[in-house]
């Protein structure tokens, strides 16, 4: 475990000294030449709730709170069963919420064109720029611009945005509420490239050259035509100008379309093992004046998939080892700063995934930068569902009127990802019609033919591309019978498998949610008429070992299942030609769609809402991975329990492995495709140690001992270099260990924060499902023995000193240096 947060630490360090030196981001650049990007998130003010008073056309703002976005409101609100967002929205409040931001024009905005860009905002955002409406979009997952030209003033001028979430629940699951993302502010000249106006793909790839095809839109906003020079620009990742080619042409008035080809010799190609990225640099020119620059990186691969070979990346078979995951950080809502998502895709990327399903809509542009530069395959999801709402107020409302937009939007926008794979349009779609599915699938492959199209649970429908299997892939032969049916179909797993797991808690008798903990949608409903189709899996023995477990807590054994554990999917899945791979549901807990009052979610992740892995990510670990690992379970101190035959699981991807208790072997057992080793071990107080051999020679050891009573603290730091940059955060892992440095597995301590120095608390966490304290307070229970808490950045360098605390306990401080801040190619506003 201490290894594993060794290594993630060092590769987040050198993540970071990589990232900020080369492909930042994906959206245009400031050069100082014909565009400026400044960034537009700092020094907003907000006001929660509709009064009057506080509307667009308001100056008295200044009782309204000061803050900078991204921002969600809702996750700083209190639980409370009563909220209209209820289960599906984790119980937490939403409302209106007016945001309000002071700038001055710039000199240099003379004869340009300004637009503001959102990257989200959720949901049914309106927009004002001086008391004028800019116009509203109820879609809080897709980015959108205005054109602030006609309307700036010389001097101070005043953007408003009034959110109105007032109608919930929204979606079926947490949603935060407010500018949740990025903003930022453009300024071009007259002649430019358009949002999203560069489209790369690369059709044709050989061992020695790859064809760049690119569609460049250029809009000219003078009044006359104008004839000018386009360069082409391809850069490696040394900043070496691979090909340089340049298109003479008159431009017309209004928007121009250009298709022009490049080729690429030896191209690096992008895969999961290898994210090699280019750059392609725009230049738009007359003469010796520059009138845009745009920049996209982009990645050479190829891909395609059929049922008699898979799914092939650069003409490699490539099994999906992926997961589902909402877009919600935990403890900081939706409003996910840059470093704890990047922190989170490394807990994945080492847990041996190499794909992400984003359930169910678009994801913040930040995280398909990544998923470009760390190598994950990306299945883009657009929609939850369509005309008929899932929710009493979601999208459904919307859909008919805006989602040629939306998807429009969403297509261009991620079109140059090599991450992206596939286009997802929809997930369990409420009774929907074909008509309306071809619509959709005739609208993407208008804009991209290179990518399939899918959906989740489509397995019914002959529409799609690849047919996705939800839940009913889970069941015994389904994937053999679909594919009897239709032997050319590519079957893909779409939510596969589901399970349930709480770090640190365990059974032994074999759970069935239907049969034992139903949800809403499946009470009254008979286990028997879905028993034979279930994969069975025994008790570990005979009584329950486990006793006064809260049933809303699930057992980590890999036994708590909805219709097949992880091993069985592994086992069933893994050689079908026709299967792609799949989805597991999910990565990481998620805020919302619980079962009932008062759990805020359930635990379908193998990541808990802390970012504290589960005993099932090193399963995964152990069927993903070649990097010798092994994993012991259960925990080793379980007090009343001496002399019970506790099952004692070794996870592992070596050949054998061999248990101790307390010095004493205990048997050296081989791996078999039950991809698990088990011995049942009568408790004794001590150390519980494993000893993992590939070819005879020891390759990895895990070890549990026994802990007494809690004494002080363990503090693990992951975080880069910090800076003076209001942005970078500190992810702050907290464990309760006894005298000898033991964890005590179930201490549940009420732990006090104090930060002192330019850093803030931004949220604290611990993973348990029932504890509605707030995740913004300064203090919170550990729950079994572990806790996180989150520490940003101010814009002061000094020293970030935290206090932990708690009573009877030695306290910790951790101290974090904070750097002065580096020249950005952002200006901000």
């Amino acid at each position: 475990m201490n290894k594993f947060r060794m290594f993630l630490q060092l590769n987040i360090i050198l993540f970071f000294v990589f990232a900020s030196t080369i492909f930042c981001k994906a959206n245009p650049q400031t050069d100082g030449s014909g565009r400026i990007v400044y960034n537009f998130d700092g020094n907003w003010k907000f006001k929660l709730g509709d009064d009057v008073k506080a509307s667009a056309f308001s100056f008295k703002d200044d009782s309204w709170r000061k803050l900078n976005v991204p921002h969600d409101w809702s996750i700083e609100g209190a639980y409370n069963k009563n909220n209209p967002a209820g289960v599906e929205g984790a119980f937490l409040p939403t409302g209106i919420g007016w945001y309000r931001k002071a700038f001055n024009w710039q000199p240099n905005w003379q004869n340009k064109n300004v637009r503001i860009q959102f990257d989200g905002v959720y949901c049914n955002s309106t927009v004002w720029i001086n008391g004028i409406k800019l116009g509203t979009r109820p879609n809080g997952y897709i980015g959108f611009s205005y054109d602030l030209t006609p309307y700036l003033k010389k001097g101070l001028n005043i953007i408003a945005v009034k959110v109105d979430h007032s109608k919930a629940p929204s979606g079926r699951w947490y949603t935060g509420s407010g500018i949740y993302r990025h903003v930022r502010v453009i300024a071009t000249e007259k002649i430019y490239v358009p949002e999203n106006g560069l489209l790369i793909s690369t059709p044709e790839i050989k061992n020695t050259e790859a064809v760049i095809k690119t569609d460049l839109d250029i809009d000219n906003g003078t009044t006359s035509d104008k004839t000018i020079s386009v360069f082409y620009n391809i850069i490696a990742k040394n900043g070496e100008v691979q090909v340089r080619n340049e298109k003479n042409l008159t431009l017309k008035k209004g928007t121009n379309k250009l298709n022009f080809n490049l080729n690429l010799k030896n191209p690096l190609l992008w895969s999961t093992e290898t994210p090699n990225l280019y750059k392609l640099k725009v230049e738009v020119k007359e003469g010796s004046k520059t009138w845009d620059v745009y920049e996209s990186n982009f990645g050479v691969r190829s891909i395609s998939f059929s049922a008699d070979k898979g799914f092939l990346l650069n003409g490699v078979k490539t099994i999906l080892k992926g997961v589902g995951n909402h877009q919600d950080g935990g403890a900081v809502g939706v409003a996910v700063p840059y470093d704890v998502l990047y922190n989170r895709l490394v807990m994945l990327k080492q847990m041996g995934c190499n794909a992400i399903r984003t359930t169910h809509n678009p994801f913040a542009p930040e995280f398909y930068d990544l998923c470009d530069q760390m190598g994950f395959l990306v299945m883009d999801e657009a929609f939850d569902g369509w005309e008929k709402p899932k929710a009493e107020y979601d999208y459904g409302l919307y859909f008919e009127d805006w989602w040629r937009k939306d998807l429009g939007d969403f297509i261009k926008r991620d079109f140059n990802h090599p991450c992206v794979i596939i286009w997802s349009i929809g997930n369990e779609i409420k009774g929907y019609t074909d008509e309306t599915q071809q619509k959709l699938i005739s609208f993407v492959k208008a804009i991209d033919t290179s990518r399939p199209v899918s959906q989740g649970r489509s397995y019914f429908t002959k529409g799609v591309d690849l047919a996705g299997f939800n839940g009913h892939g889970e069941y015994k032969g389904a994937l053999e019978e679909f594919h009897k049916k239709n032997p050319d179909k590519p079957v893909i797993g779409t939510e596969m498998t589901h399970g349930l797991q709480t770090r640190n808690v365990y059974r032994t008798q074999t759970k069935y949610r239907m049969r034992d903990y139903p949800a809403p949608w499946e009470k009254g409903e008979k286990f028997s008429s879905i028993q034979d189709k279930v994969f069975w899996q025994d008790d570990l023995t005979k009584n329950e070992v486990f006793t006064n477990i809260n049933p809303i807590y699930h057992s980590s054994y890999d036994n708590d299942l909805i219709r097949m554990s992880i091993r069985d999917y592994w086992r069933t899945t893994k050689d079908l030609t026709y299967f792609l791979g799949g989805f597991r549901w999910t990565g990481f807990d998620y805020l919302g769609e619980s079962f009932a009052w008062p759990a805020r979610t359930m635990n379908y992740g193998v990541i808990d809402l802390a970012n504290f892995p589960t005993d099932s990510y090193y399963l995964y670990q152990s069927l993903w991975t070649d990097k010798p690992m092994v994993h012991l379970l259960p925990n080793w101190t379980l007090t009343g329990k001496e002399g019970v035959e506790i099952p004692v699981i070794a996870y592992t991807n070596a050949d054998t492995a061999e248990l101790f208790l307390n010095g004493k072997s205990l048997g050296e057992k081989p791996m078999t495709e039950d991809y698990r080793i088990l011995w049942k071990v009568p408790y004794a107080p001590g150390q519980l140690k494993v000893i993992a051999k590939k070819n005879g020679k020891v390759v990895a050891t895990d070890v549990q001992n026994t802990a007494s009573e809690a004494y002080t603290f363990s503090v693990k730091k992951i975080a880069k270099p910090m800076l003076a940059n209001q942005a970078d955060v500190a992810q702050i892992e907290i464990s309760i260990i006894d005298k000898k440095g033991n964890e005590v597995p179930y201490a549940n301590n009420l732990i006090n924060f104090e930060v002192t120095g330019p850093g803030k608390l931004i949220g604290v966490e611990n993973g348990d499902v029932l504890d509605l304290s707030s995740s913004k307070g300064s203090q919170r229970k550990a729950f079994n023995g572990k806790c996180l808490a989150l520490v940003q950045s101010t814009d002061k360098p000094g020293e970030i000193k935290i206090k932990i605390s708690a009573k009877n306990l030695v306290s910790k401080q951790l101290i974090i240096p904070v750097g002065k801040t580096v020249n950005s190619s952002e200006t901000s506003l």
